[in-house]
């Protein structure tokens, strides 16, 4: 992916023939349930895969600790770090507020790290205090430090704090010695803000689901599950449930279907960010379904292991997330969607995305039009054709988004930002 502009090189962050010891700073790690979470995983995965692996040391919220690390159940050992194979894993905080400043501070100086990137979105650090958005103010006299924003939502804080809570995610920038985005608008916001265009990267994000290639007898048994033979047309949603993705508006274009048409929610409902907003989410959404009569053709998997996520996904005839803010690259269930091959439907952007091709890999419809959306999927599931053409070239476009070029770009940035 393109960078905004020429960069120079300032940091001599790997001035030794030791490896670059980097710290990722996360509100969520798995087995938390989050977008942001896996994102953090992935990339540490891919990183320690490539020929110069880094030192990896991920520090985030205690819920991370593995449910059967012993630690979970000695108190005087909740502060031992866990080894992941590809990095160390450092479950410390009860809280993101003002304390986990020093902690980050004093985490960074003992492990002698190098550089610091923090993955930044306001809901995965349950955000009733600003003190995420200081990281890299309080870092910036000790190492480079980077913020991958995977959306400039700003953080709720208190009613009417208004332009405080823009200032705090622009100052979080500021602060940076570089700043990551996944898309154009994002990077249009923060110019806009002020940031040289020399401290901003545009790197894409994967999906958050590895792909488990399924047979032929595994999907049809998947699909079995939930009641289903070959003669029924299955729809497919991934991701939890919030009112920007428009999961309503399925519902709503699901009752203007065909009985034998379907519809799998693929994952967890609510996720471990922002859980009581998106639970209220999900109660509206579950008392739409029964007023329509759509219990027993709306289906539910629940959290699961990536390898029986990806069948699910495979078991599919069609993927439709119809995004109330549009279609974005920012998305890692979207990500999904494409590394699995699915033929998609989603909502057209509210800004360019030259990589989504109406037609092409995608099929757009206008936002919050459930008319329209109805009468897209009855057109997709009367053309196997179609499906077929959507889903391979959804296939050839997500690798462009490989997990091993999004760490390597991540990795150069570091190297080269200009603080």
């Amino acid at each position: 992916m393109k960078k905004s502009a020429q960069i120079c090189v300032i940091f001599d962050i790997h001035p030794m023939s030791r490896p670059l010891k980097i710290g990722l700073i996360s509100g969520e790690y798995p087995p938390m349930q989050g977008g942001v979470g896996a994102f953090t995983q992935e990339l540490a995965r891919a990183m320690a895969a490539l020929p110069d692996a880094p030192e990896l040391h991920i520090f985030t919220h205690r819920e991370a600790r593995p449910a059967g690390d012993p630690a979970r159940r000695k108190w005087r050992e909740l502060r031992q770090p866990v080894d992941l194979g590809f990095a160390q894993l450092y479950p410390y905080v009860r809280r993101w507020r003002w304390p986990i400043l020093s902690e980050a501070a004093d985490w960074a100086i003992r492990y002698e790290l190098d550089v610091v990137n923090i993955q930044y979105q306001a809901a995965a650090y349950h955000m009733r205090s600003p003190a995420a958005n200081f990281l890299p103010w309080r870092l910036r006299p000790l190492l480079p430090t980077f913020v991958t924003f995977h959306d400039l939502r700003v953080p709720y804080l208190v009613p009417k704090a208004g332009g405080l809570r823009r200032w705090l995610v622009n100052f979080m920038a500021w602060q940076a010695s570089g700043v990551i985005v996944t898309n154009q608008p994002d990077e249009d916001d923060l110019r806009r803000a002020g940031l040289p265009a020399g401290k901003i990267a545009q790197i894409p994000i994967g999906s958050n689901i590895p792909v488990h290639p399924a047979s032929a007898t595994a999907v049809t048994e998947q699909r079995a599950q939930w009641g289903l033979s070959d003669d029924h047309f299955l729809l497919g949603y991934f991701g939890f449930l919030n009112e920007s993705k428009g999961a309503e508006l399925l519902i709503q274009a699901l009752a203007g279907l065909d009985t034998a048409v379907h519809l799998v929610f693929i994952g967890g409902r609510t996720g471990s960010s922002d859980a009581a907003n998106n639970a209220r989410y999900l109660a509206q959404l579950d008392a739409q379904i029964a007023e329509l009569g759509l219990t027993t053709r709306v289906h539910w998997t629940e959290f699961l292991p990536d390898e029986v996520t990806s069948v699910c996904l495979q078991a599919a005839d069609l993927m439709v997330m119809p995004y109330r803010d549009g279609v974005s690259l920012r998305r890692g269930t979207l990500m999904a969607a494409l590394a699995h091959g699915r033929p998609l439907i989603s909502t057209q952007p509210t800004a360019a995305v030259p990589e989504l091709v109406h037609g092409r890999n995608i099929w757009l419809t206008p936002i919050d039009d459930a008319a329209a959306l109805t009468a897209t999927i009855q057109m997709a599931q009367a053309d196997p054709a179609l499906r077929q053409q959507l889903g391979a070239a959804a296939a050839d476009l997500s690798r462009r988004f490989a997990w091993d070029n999004i760490a390597a770009q991540t990795l150069a940035f570091f190297q080269t930002a200009d603080g």
